[in-house]
């Protein structure tokens, strides 16, 4: 389908919960650096009233940071999946970047993974210059297995394949 590389090699289960977070933007290997840093100081002291998680935290592709817990071994509460996200919070805002902007579309045009607004992407699948085949990543994966199988999509097969109502394809 792709040459993407969908996430690094863990151990976690096919079941694992997954939450992603997409950037308004490409980061610069340095700013990656930064995040890995503060991932990595995160992770050890993120627990589940007071247990361990069977976690992992990843920035992907320059673009999302990929939160997975194992549930079948301890399950995030309330107040751990808060860390979390006021961990990817912290980072935006280190960073100078937004996590929280649900109006982006991250697509792949000519091996490269792009984003526009989201009125922009259906006027460009308007236009002709992106069709039903183009590569969408879905942000709506809810645990592993959907990350692996279900994350990079083409566009008739995701959400988005509501912006292609009324087109002529």
């Amino acid at each position: 389908m792709s040459s993407f590389k969908i996430l690094n090699s863990n151990s976690l289960a096919l079941h694992s919960r997954v939450w992603i977070y997409q950037a308004n933007r490409i980061l610069s290997s340095d700013e990656v650096a930064k995040a890995n840093d503060m991932i990595q100081a995160f992770l050890p002291q993120w627990k589940s009233h007071g247990k361990e998680l069977a976690a992992s935290i990843e920035v992907v592709h320059n673009l999302f940071v990929v939160v997975m817990a194992d549930e079948g071994i301890e399950a995030p509460t309330g107040c751990s999946i808060d860390s979390s996200v006021k961990l990817i919070k912290e980072i935006q805002s280190v960073l100078n970047i937004d996590f929280f902007d649900r109006m982006l579309v991250s697509y792949v045009a000519n091996d490269k993974i792009l984003l526009t607004k989201m009125f922009d992407f259906q006027a460009k699948l308007k236009s002709g210059e992106l069709n039903e085949n183009t590569l969408v990543f879905n942000n709506l994966v809810e645990n592993k297995e959907q990350l692996l199988n279900s994350w990079l999509l083409p566009v008739k097969d995701s959400w988005h394949k509501r912006m292609l109502a009324g087109i002529k394809i």
